[in-house]
Order: C-alpha cells, then structure tokens, then sequence
C-alpha cells in the first residue's frame, strides 16, 4: 500500500458516498415531490421506477471504460451527475424531475462502478478485498447524512435545496479526482493492444462476456446478483411503511432506526466482509452473509415489539449482513473478468442483467403485501439469498489470495502454476502480495 494507493481510496470514496445520498434524497423529497405535481401513490411508483432504470442505462456508458480507459471515463462521471443533479433542482414538471434523475443515476451508477474496477485493479492482492468492502460500505454513509441533512433543511427550505447542497463538495471531487492515474492494468493491456476504433469494434467487445470462455461467469455474477437484489431492493422502502402501520412510529423515529442500523452497519459490515473474505476465503463469507441477510430480513419483519431499542438492533444486525453481501458480491463482480473486458462484464453482469431482481421485486412485492400483508410477502422473498448462497458454494471459484491474473488463468483452465507464471512475466504490477 503505497500513499497514491491510500489517496486513491479517498478519491474514489465519494462515488459510493454520493450513490448512497442520492438515493435517500428521493426518499426524503418524496412527500413534496407527489404533493406539488398530484401524484397518486401508483404514479409516483412508475416514477420511481423510471429513476431505478438509470442504473441499468448505465451500461451504455461503462462499455467504453473498456476502450477509452478507466480514468477518462470516471472524471466524465462526475460532471455528468452534478449537471443532471443541479438541474433537477430546477425542474418545473415531473417529466423533467424524472428525466434530470434518471440521467443522474445513469452517470452516478457508471461512477460506482468505476469506482469499484479501479480498486480492484490497482490494489495489492491482500488489500483487494478490503478496498472493494469499505467503497461498498461507505454507500451508507451517504444515506445516514442524507436522511440527518434532511430533518433540517426540509424544515426550513424547499425540497430544491436537497439537490443543491451536495453541488460543491462535487467541484472539490473533480478537482481532486485531477491527479488520478489510469490503472497499471489497463495501461499495460491498451500499449500491448493498441486503441481500438470503430463500431465494429464496439459491438464484437460487447459478446465477448458471452463467448464460451466467460459464458458460466457471466452467468454466476448475474444470478447471484438478482439473488441479492431480491430481498435488500423492498426492504427498506417496506420496512418505513410496516413502521408506520404495524408498529405506530412517526418518521422521526423510523428515520432514527434508518440511521442508527445503517451507521452500524457501515462501521461493521464493510470491515467485518473485507476481513473475512481474507481470512476465511470469498465462498464461505459471501454464503454465510447472504443466509444471515435471508434470516435477519426474517426477524426485522416478524418481531412483534415496537421497542426504538428492539428495532434499532434488528436494522442494525440486518444493514451489517447486507452490506457484508453487496461487498462479497461486488468482490467477485470485480475479480472475474479479466482487464480487457472487466468493465463490460461488469457493466453486462451487474449493472443490466443482474439488476432485473432489483426493478420487478418492489412491484411484486407490493402486490403480494395486499394480499397476506407486508412481513409475509417481504418474508417471501428471502429465499432469493438462500438460493444465492447455494449458488456460491456450489459453482463460485475460490479467488482468496490470487492475483487478477492468476484468476482468469485458473477459469481460462490453465492451472494454477500456470496462472502463477502469467501472472509474474505479464502482468504490469509487482509480483503479488498474498
């Protein structure tokens, strides 16, 4: 760990940071948003889920991370989602409030993304997994902040200025994101490859995760993805309205439940993953965090008492194994594919493919809670991380401890003294630190 590497950590912590604010900010303007256009509750689902299709959008945008470089195209981000962001301040409709957010999420989920790739790529093999954690982790920073700015400024201003105050911090990012370097990785493979030109180009990239080479891990990211997105994607959005229905709380206090369980869970679940992952290995952490997601899910639903303390753990207990399950997910999201392809494959697998859970879940989600309410139909959706772990344990590679080459040799079959001797001759970092 050399100090670009801990500075690059601290450029890049605001993609996550960001990522997880905005997302809270639309919970908490929801109320005035629908009350000045006349929403109906239906109506503002559908926008909603028109904000939720950015991040699936954003593929068109990470595909070219693979062709242009992943320094190029994470500053673009930056820019992108503060002009969509401040002119969502000035919307005057809501077609315009929805287009100026969904253009939002489309450069802010590109950003995280990038984020993740870039500390998987420069990062030495032992921190790796760490780096990746905290950068997931740090998601839930920005959700605790945007819910604690919004008990003030919703008070005194309008819901405009929601959208205003993060617009400086992110000049200072940009400016600071300024001396950041391409990654080593990336810059090795475009000197041996060349720059690659044209359409044609582009769309023969495109299959490249679907060729017969990559074609069962594409497929393990996408699954174990909408495995995931299954049951964290309705939780919190039907955990507010089971507070206020079932349990009687104000949003004061379901917003201190919020907060509290998702600071713990920052603090803990982020770290506790990484370690984990480095000690015990990515198949048995990343299953054994998403069955305790599975029954914590399970108990925040079910437990009867509406005790602030009560409920306080079990969000608590429930933010820690999801984070520990985003960042497991997001480690393998990020090891399996190899440089020249790394930001298409993610892009294919997480950001398109494996987000379908996480746009069709709410809605049945909601249909089903009409029928045998809230907990039963939330409750039903734990069996997609139960499925998930059997998936990891059953089909994910172990990658504890391996280079980025020595992984893709391994899955490429060519065996680990194989990968070993790729890995020292051709890769463009030091030999790798275990």
């Amino acid at each position: 760990m050399t100090p670009y590497l801990w500075a690059l950590l601290a450029m890049l912590v605001s993609a996550t940071f960001f990522d997880g604010f905005d997302v809270a900010i639309l919970g908490t303007v929801a109320p005035f948003v629908q009350q000045q256009h006349g929403l109906s509750n239906g109506a503002w689902g559908l926008v909603n889920t028109t904000i939720r299709l950015g991040a699936v959008a954003s593929f068109f945008i990470l595909i070219f991370a693979d062709r242009h470089g992943r320094r190029l195209l994470i500053t673009l981000t930056v820019l992108g989602y503060a002009l969509f962001t401040g002119l969502t301040a000035f919307s005057s409709s809501i077609e315009s409030f929805t287009l100026c957010q969904f253009a939002a999420r489309v450069f802010l989920a590109s950003e995280f993304a990038l984020a993740l790739i870039i500390i998987g790529e420069e990062y030495p093999t032992r921190w790796r997994s760490m780096g990746i954690a905290l950068l997931s982790g740090v998601g839930l920073l920005g959700t605790i902040t945007a819910f604690l700015a919004a008990r003030s400024v919703l008070t005194n201003h309008p819901w405009r200025t929601m959208y205003l105050i993060g617009l400086v911090p992110l000049a200072l990012v940009f400016l600071f994101r300024l001396g950041m370097r391409e990654t080593r990785r990336f810059q090795h493979v475009r000197d041996h490859r060349g720059r690659q030109s044209g359409w044609r180009d582009l769309v023969a990239g495109l299959r490249i995760p679907f060729q017969r080479r990559y074609r069962a891990r594409s497929l393990l990211v996408t699954l174990i993805w909408n495995c995931n997105y299954v049951v964290t994607s309705p939780a919190i959005t039907f955990w507010t309205i089971h507070a206020v229905r079932n349990h009687g709380y104000t949003p004061r206090q379901y917003g201190l439940v919020v907060a509290a369980g998702y600071f713990f869970g920052f603090l803990f679940g982020a770290p506790a993953a990484g370690l984990l992952m480095n000690r015990a290995g990515r198949k048995p952490t990343c299953a054994g965090f998403y069955l305790c997601a599975a029954v914590a899910i399970l108990v925040l639903f079910t437990a009867p008492s509406a005790d602030l303390r009560v409920q306080v753990a079990l969000m608590s207990l429930t933010s820690f194994f999801f984070l520990g399950a985003n960042a497991a997910t997001n480690t393998y999201a990020t090891e399996l594919f190899p440089t020249e392809i790394r930001a298409t494959g993610y892009s294919w697998t997480t950001n398109l493919a494996g987000r379908v859970g996480e746009i069709v879940t709410p809605v049945g989600v909601g249909i089903l809670a009409d029928r045998i309410g809230i907990p039963a139909a939330v409750g039903v959706t734990a069996i997609g991380p139960v499925v998930g772990a059997l998936i990891v344990l059953r089909y994910a590679p172990e990658t504890r401890g391996k280079t980025l080459e020595e992984i893709s040799a391994g899955l490429d079959g060519e065996g680990s003294d194989r990968g070993r001797s790729v890995a020292r001759s051709a890769s463009p970092i030091p030999a790798p630190h275990p």
